[in-house]
């Protein structure tokens, strides 16, 4: 494990730690794969663990990477968290990748926006879902708070980052509706109010997505960061298995 960083709530100032609610511990940690691994193309590590904290989802490098540069914005949180940990053996590595962070963002704009979207889409679609780990909230409110905070806080997120010119490290967290934010997060709202919330959010941040869209020529964006990541991500790797050779000998 070379990496492994916070990503939910702690990273919005969202966190709550009350009687009635204690916000989960989530993270993310980076695997590098063994020489064996290679040799024998094992399939990449990516699954999901429980804790005492909340879920740590595990990952492959090679897959942590391509994701990053889908600007899945779930992943593209974890290189500007306040609360992460790097192996020292890979502190170089990592620090250039974090030198590049606000480069890979400005430059995967357009896929980003997308992926914002299509990650509010999703949430709408569970907002009423009887998913095993949410039916009892289901069952007692008629729908999953948790979800329409995510829509909410995603859209104010689209709208500083790219309206309102925030670096991404400031538009995690949400400069508006905070108050809209965490009432739905603790289910305050009426069914009737929070799919109303709902639609109309989605509705918003479609029409947003779409403008900031017709205003960027993806045709003439260099992609070239992207490269650099890759690279970043076998170095690391190289640098692994050269390590492992050595404790071999």
């Amino acid at each position: 494990m070379v990496y492994i960083s916070i990503y939910g709530s702690q990273n919005y100032n969202l966190d709550i730690y009350t009687d009635d609610y204690k916000s989960d511990i989530d993270m993310k940690a980076i695997i590098v794969p063994t020489l064996d691994d290679l040799i024998y193309n094992s399939k990449p590590i990516s699954t999901v663990v429980d804790t005492e904290w909340g879920q740590c989802d595990l990952k492959d490098i090679r897959s942590y990477f391509q994701t990053l540069i889908k600007a899945n914005p779930a992943y593209i949180e974890t290189l500007f968290t306040d609360y992460y940990i790097v192996d020292k053996h890979f502190k170089k590595e990592f620090d250039e990748i974090f030198s590049l962070k606000d480069e890979l963002v400005e430059k995967l704009s357009a896929q980003m926006i997308r992926a914002m979207y299509g990650m509010m889409c999703e949430k709408q679609k569970a907002l009423c879902h009887p998913y095993p780990t949410i039916a009892h909230k289901i069952e007692k409110y008629g729908y999953d708070g948790k979800q329409l905070s995510h829509v909410i806080r995603l859209y104010v997120m689209m709208q500083d980052y790219y309206a309102h010119n925030k670096s991404m490290k400031e538009a995690l967290i949400p400069s508006d509706a905070i108050n809209m934010i965490m009432k739905a997060k603790l289910n305050q709202y009426s069914l009737e109010d929070a799919k109303y919330l709902m639609d109309l959010t989605i509705k918003q941040g479609k029409e947003f997505k779409e403008e900031i869209l017709n205003n960027i020529d993806e045709k003439t964006i260099d992609y070239s960061v992207k490269d650099k990541f890759i690279k970043l991500s076998q170095d690391i790797i190289k640098n692994k298995i050269i390590e492992e050779c050595r404790n071999y000998e």
